[in-house]
């Protein structure tokens, strides 16, 4: 009899802490699956702040160095005002849940040469224009013509930056298709099919009025090559993956980058 209820005893809190185990199990596994999307967050914002303010600071260093003195750099608001829009772009970015360097599930690889180009000018545009701002050649008189360019900067950069955001983890500087990736004609993708290098053009052409660099607006129109290059191997890309609904969103949206010219 003794024993009996003793068995029972140890069968009943046997079995209570099996089922306290489960449900701890199951409360654990609940709180990783509601965390998981959580950490997905934060370690993307983490690596896209990290590839934006790295990928800015070494070229705002430049500017500066091509200027030759960063006191006298920071003594006009249009020069630190550019300098500022440029740090909020690249921490914008980090919020934007941009893919960054992710190649997806499937990418372009013989798009990548176009990098070599967009890199070199990109070095040369950081360092020449303030350092012929700063020895007044090849310059446009008038300081009208900073604050010009600096409004155009926040134009181009606001345009880049959220059209970064309507993409969200479809955006990676690759030609790439990511996870659930679909078409997106919406926003200012109504408008022009690439808005985005739309933008990347416009604070380009906006940073070289800042220094009234000439030097800074021929730039500009060369990054228009490699931009151009970009363009089509997308839209190559976008039909390979899309078709037919891409190239109905090309007969609806007939611009790729400017209203009425390209």
């Amino acid at each position: 009899m003794g024993r009996s209820v003793v068995d029972n005893r140890v069968t009943i809190y046997s079995a209570v802490g099996s089922d306290s185990t489960k449900v701890r199990h199951r409360f654990q596994h609940s709180n990783r699956v509601a965390l998981s999307p959580l950490l997905l967050i934060l370690k993307r914002t983490v690596k896209n702040l990290a590839f934006g303010i790295g990928g800015t600071l070494p070229l705002l260093a430049l500017v500066i160095w091509g200027w030759g003195d960063w006191t006298t750099f920071f003594s006009h608001p249009a020069r630190t005002g550019v300098i500022i829009l440029a740090l909020a772009g690249a921490i914008a970015y980090a919020f934007s849940g941009s893919s960054g360097l992710g190649k997806g599930r499937r990418e372009d690889p013989s798009s990548r040469w176009i990098f070599v180009p967009l890199i070199i000018i990109a070095i040369v545009f950081a360092w020449l224009p303030p350092h012929l701002d700063h020895l007044d050649r090849w310059t446009i008189d008038g300081d009208a013509v900073r604050y010009t360019g600096l409004i155009i900067t926040a134009i181009g950069g606001f345009l880049r930056v959220a059209t970064i955001f309507e993409l969200g983890h479809r955006f990676s500087i690759f030609v790439a298709l990511q996870p659930d990736h679909r078409l997106n004609t919406d926003g200012f993708y109504r408008f022009v099919r690439h808005p985005s290098y739309l933008g990347a053009l416009l604070a380009m052409a906006g940073w070289a009025l800042v220094f009234r660099s000439i030097v800074g607006l021929l730039l500009t129109a060369a990054m228009c090559m490699p931009i151009i290059a970009r363009i089509r191997a997308e839209e190559e890309f976008l039909v390979q993956e899309f078709g037919d609904q891409y190239r109905e969103y090309q007969r609806r949206t007939r611009w790729r980058l400017l209203l009425l010219i390209y």
